[in-house]
């Protein structure tokens, strides 16, 4: 029975090619486009998932702030880990810390900067499952000087040796020992690195005992029977016992809480945090696309099926006739529409394996099809029966329902197919295909709002060099004043963190409101930290040589804060802080007055509101920022190479521009309009694919009502608007489905940016209007075909 039920099936699909041929392309293309989704998702639902003890697995997560501002912060300090494992015993198993940085490492004739070096506690091998190709994971930390490497490190610096107990030169002046050698960090870990050190050369500095400062993570292992909603709970006694006086003290707030591991990658509401980060919004927003195109192709096939259906009448009437249940025929108009489906199936397995190396240069991801994963088979099996079943449901359901009498008769050609339901599913399919549209317009023009929008500085043609190693911190002021005589270099400044980097938070207090303490963000600098990235001032002055007490009291503020504090910018010239408890080094805090307010600009992304902002010339010295004089800027950068090749010998010369660095902070975005543009362009072509197929067919229908049209004078402009308006009737009426949920949809994701574009209507009059003259060019191409062909041929074959 199966087998002839397969043979009908391969006689009918071949029987009407052009049709058939519809269907495929469509599935095809809908079916790639729901698997290179899949595999998308997947890849971002299962970073940190290979971990063993991973569910029992979370990141201390600093949570609070001053006067209501609430943050989530994944640094923590030294003594917060043994202060866990003693205050809970029975919940806390294991705690490990980690530092990022990096170093320059030697061995022979091979020297590279590496940038992924952690330094960590001993257990951090045991903690994670991270394996070891060599090496026990209980020892290799034991020694200070023992560092583990990852395979590919120990293929870069010793090829075919055996890189156990080698001695590598790090920062060019001290050694250690390859203790062991993991295997390659997966693709879908949120700690990325290639170099393991100890963390306890560390534990003896005074700095590292510091309650207050942000300089780790800190992961514990939760016993079995420990819920980490009732440890978390305990967590504000525990910051009450270990820094409430100095919490007090500076007017803070601040509590712990537990991030589970594997919700760290998606986790979008952390700040300052290094970890490489997805996006929960992307992965529903790439998952509902996956539906609507595969929904578009089922339609495809339900709309040309039923539309056929009067052409399979007479079939089923006979078969009736012959003895055939209903149940006969809905297997078998299953069986051809499971089968179109599972060709489509292998079809589009075959072209993901042909375009997904371009796919994921594109998306910028390391997918891949997982063929040893039977998972991967129970899901294509899954595909293409809920697919063959979803599309087949109603043509089968219908045509086996025809009674035998009537078709014979002929009483069915006149309305088959249910003309009402055909259009209702073309309304869906350009409702979906409009959607789409309008989401992908809205994100580029965001994409090009905060690319273009005015930051209130100035980020082209800054270069940004770290002070990453000793020779080039100890000898900044150096380095910088001989590269402030280049030609090509028109102003030099240091800082700790550029706009779009990272700026400290610090609670100052206000004389003049002794009993209010007030958050700020702040930026270290000095004198050229304005000209270099083109600030401008609203009042008073910047830092100058003149005022040598300028780099001990002098600030200055930016608009916000000055309007936060209920100042005009003049009134708060003059105005003094006190320096952070932290900061002070006698009895009575240091005394800092404000100089200068400073025009408000965007230091952080423009997702983020600007937030009061204190500058001042403490030092604390990460980067170097040069803003290059107009002319040759290759020529400058060669010459800045040389001078830091002079300054610092050991060390590689690495820079990066201002504003390729700031427009990194929304490439996500980016790269989630350009995947989005691509997958609409694919859902509207699928669409008009079955457009193409259904004008086809009601054209050959309507053949003889042509001719006679034609025969008593009509045009063919005339045939082809009577031919396309019924289908751009429906178009316009997707239109109106799509807008409202557009709107909703897009004013929901432009939520996440506090500086927008509006939602302007004329963006869906536009699309509204592509999708117009996408289908009248694929129903006037039918339309035309039958208009100008030889009316005495079609009444000829009546």
């Amino acid at each position: 029975m199966l087998a002839n039920y397969l043979k009908l099936a391969i006689r009918n699909l071949l029987r009407q090619k052009f049709y058939t041929a519809i269907n495929i392309v469509g599935l095809t293309l809908g079916i790639t486009c729901c698997l290179l989704i899949f595999l998308f998702v997947q890849n971002e639902l299962s970073y940190d998932r290979f971990h063993a003890q991973g569910d029992r697995i979370y990141r201390v997560m600093r949570v609070g702030g001053v006067n209501g501002d609430k943050a989530k912060i994944p640094y923590v300090s030294g003594p917060y880990a043994p202060a866990l494992l003693n205050d809970f015993p029975s919940d806390i198993k294991a705690a490990v810390r980690i530092m990022s940085t990096n170093a320059l490492f030697s061995y022979q004739d091979k020297t590279f900067k590496e940038d992924r070096v952690f330094i960590t506690d001993p257990n951090f091998l045991e903690l994670f499952t991270f394996p070891l190709l060599q090496g026990d994971p209980r020892q290799v930390l034991a020694d200070p000087d023992n560092v583990v490497i990852s395979e590919a490190m120990a293929k870069k610096y010793f090829g075919s040796e055996n890189p156990m107990g080698k001695l590598l030169t790090f920062d060019k002046n001290q050694t250690c020992k390859v203790s062991g050698v993991m295997a390659n960090v997966p693709d879908n870990s949120h700690l990325k690195f290639d170099f393991v050190f100890s963390i306890k050369d560390f534990e003896e500095q005074e700095w590292f005992q510091r309650w207050n400062n942000n300089s780790m993570f800190t992961y514990v292992l939760l016993e079995e029977q420990t819920k980490p909603e009732t440890l978390a709970a305990q967590f504000p006694a525990f910051m009450e016992k270990h820094q409430g006086a100095e919490a007090k003290k500076e007017g803070q707030n601040m509590t712990l809480d537990l991030q589970p591991l594997r919700a760290i990658h998606l986790d979008t509401n952390t700040q300052f945090d290094f970890a490489e980060q997805g996006n929960k919004s992307n992965v529903y927003i790439f998952s509902a696309i996956a539906i609507f195109i595969l929904l578009i192709a089922c339609i495809n096939f339900m709309n040309l099926a039923s539309a056929r259906s009067a052409g399979r009448a007479k079939e089923v009437g006979v078969r009736k006739v012959l003895g055939a249940y209903k149940q006969h025929l809905i297997s078998q108009f299953l069986s051809e529409s499971t089968l179109l489906t599972f060709v489509a199936v292998v079809l589009s397995l075959g072209l993901i394996i042909l375009i997904l190396p371009y796919f994921n240069a594109f998306a910028e991801k390391h997918l891949a099809i997982p063929f040893g994963n039977p998972w991967l088979y129970v899901f294509l099996a899954g595909i293409g029966l809920v697919v063959g079943l979803l599309a087949g449901s109603y043509p089968a359901f219908f045509l086996s329902s025809f009674e035998p009498v009537k078709v014979l008769k002929g009483r069915l050609a006149s309305n088959a197919g249910h003309p009402l339901l055909r259009k209702a599913l073309v309304v869906s399919q350009f409702s979906l295909s409009i959607f789409l549209m309008i989401g992908t317009v809205v994100i580029f023009r965001q994409m090009d709002y905060v690319q273009h929008k005015n930051l209130g500085f100035r980020k082209e043609h800054v270069i940004k060099i770290p002070l990453d190693n000793e020779n080039i911190y100890s000898r900044n002021r150096a380095f910088m004043g001989r590269v402030q005589q280049l030609p090509g270099v028109q102003s030099v400044s240091v800082m700790s963190g550029e706009p779009g980097g990272f700026h400290d938070n610090y609670v100052f207090k206000v004389i003049d409101k002794p009993n209010e303490t007030w958050n700020f963000r702040t930026a270290f600098s000095d004198a050229n930290y304005l000209p270099t990235l083109g600030i401008k001032l609203v009042a008073g002055r910047n830092f100058s040589k003149s005022f040598p007490t300028d780099s001990v009291a002098a600030i200055l503020l930016n608009e916000t804060a000055v309007k936060n504090l209920g100042w005009t910018p003049q009134e708060a010239l003059g105005k003094e802080f006190t320096d952070p408890t932290m900061w002070a080094e006698q009895p009575v805090p240091h005394r800092r007055k404000v100089i200068g307010v400073v025009q408000d600009y965007h230091f952080s992304s423009l997702k983020e509101a600007i937030e009061p902002l204190i500058i001042t010339m403490r030092r604390d010295q990460r980067l170097v920022a040069i803003r290059l004089a107009s002319g040759n800027p290759k020529a400058a950068l060669a010459a800045i190479e040389e001078v830091y090749k002079q300054t610092a010998p050991k060390y590689p010369f690495q820079y990066t521009f201002l504003d390729e660095s700031f427009d990194q902070l929304y490439k996500s975005e980016q790269k989630q309009a350009q995947i989005l543009a691509v997958f609409s362009v694919l859902a509207i072509f699928i669409a008009c694919l079955g457009l193409l197929g259904l004008a086809s067919y009601t054209t050959q229908q309507r053949r003889k009502e042509i001719g006679i049209r034609k025969v008593l004078g009509a045009s063919v402009g005339n045939v082809v608007a009577l031919l396309s308006q019924d289908f751009l009737k429906l178009v316009l009426l997707a239109n109106i489905l799509a807008w409202p949920l557009a709107w909703w949809a897009m004013h929901k994701w432009l939520q996440d940016f506090t500086y927008r574009v509006e939602l302007n209507a004329l963006i869906f009059v536009v699309a509204g209007i592509i999708a117009l003259l996408i289908a009248i060019v694929t129903v006037s191409f039918q339309a035309l075909k039958v208009a100008v062909a030889n009316p005495v041929n079609a009444l000829r074959d009546e």
